[in-house]
């Protein structure tokens, strides 16, 4: 019960890595505001955490809306007045059918020793896309932070957990709006640090490496193929082994961790 007595809020959290999160905050004690854009997704993992006797209410809103995000946090606080931990975790792949089609070009290419075929992620990503994967990870981030720490400042301490990719770490040719917007949240988690430390806010991001979750379940076989080929583990992680990743962050043995960025990628950078 490393998490008892205290409140968290995961946003995301109707399926995969979320998901995961929420569980085992759950597990340990926490009660759980369970955040996901889809209403349905959201009642489901309150079902989940409550069918195991745990306590968790569904928050659904898109963080994204600076408005959507006030409202949400109004709502929970309003219930459970106080918030001890905050898990930035929504987000979005949008990886274009051509894009995928021509991954896997360059993949038989490369057998071969010759790569000829163009990516052509860059030249054809729309704005209205980009904008929207700044706004799920970026604003998202931004807007539920910015609302943690209006409690947190008060009450000198809280977590805050942000979800980052290995893609912000290094950078994955095929996602350049994925890439940067993940970069953009380690910039973030760094800066906001710095800034309540001193108040006894912890502020860390989960750079996660490959991971099976539904964000890859949809892509071809051959390419989780070469995902694993490049994880010197040999496999994807699971979304439970980053959970416990984030349990590290929001417990009390991370108590003098902040500004860090903690990758569970198999060994993928190192």
């Amino acid at each position: 019960m490393r998490l008892e007595d205290q409140v968290a809020l995961v946003t995301g959290a109707g399926s995969g890595i979320g998901k995961a999160i929420a569980l085992r905050f759950a597990e340990c004690g926490a009660r759980v505001a369970v955040n996901d854009l889809d209403d349905e997704t959201a009642a489901a993992t309150v079902d989940a955490i409550e069918s195991r006797g745990g306590m968790a209410m569904a928050v659904p809103a898109d963080v994204s809306d600076g408005r959507a995000a006030l409202k949400m946090f109004t709502r929970f606080l309003g219930t459970w007045d106080r918030l001890d931990i905050v898990v930035n975790n929504a987000g979005a792949l949008f990886l274009e059918p051509h894009v995928v089609a021509n991954m896997e070009a360059q993949l038989a290419e490369r057998a071969s020793g010759a790569v000829s075929t163009p990516l052509a992620a860059t030249t054809s990503l729309e704005d209205g896309i980009w904008r929207r994967t700044f706004a799920i990870h970026v604003d998202g981030t931004f807007h539920c932070t910015r609302e943690a720490l209006k409690v947190m400042e008060v009450r000198r301490r809280g977590r805050i957990i942000n979800m980052s990719s290995i893609a912000g770490l290094a950078g994955l040719a095929g996602v350049p709006d994925y890439s940067a917007a993940k970069a953009a949240v380690l910039g973030f988690t760094k800066s906001v640090a710095r800034e309540v430390a001193h108040l006894g806010i912890q502020v860390n991001a989960i750079a996660p490496g490959f991971v099976d979750t539904p964000m890859l379940a949809d892509l071809p076989d051959t390419l989780r193929a070469a995902f694993v080929a490049q994880t010197p583990s040999g496999r994807l992680a699971t979304a439970e082994e980053v959970a416990g990743a984030a349990l590290y962050l929001a417990s009390p043995e991370a108590e003098a961790v902040t500004g860090q960025v903690l990758s569970p990628n198999g060994g993928s950078l190192m």
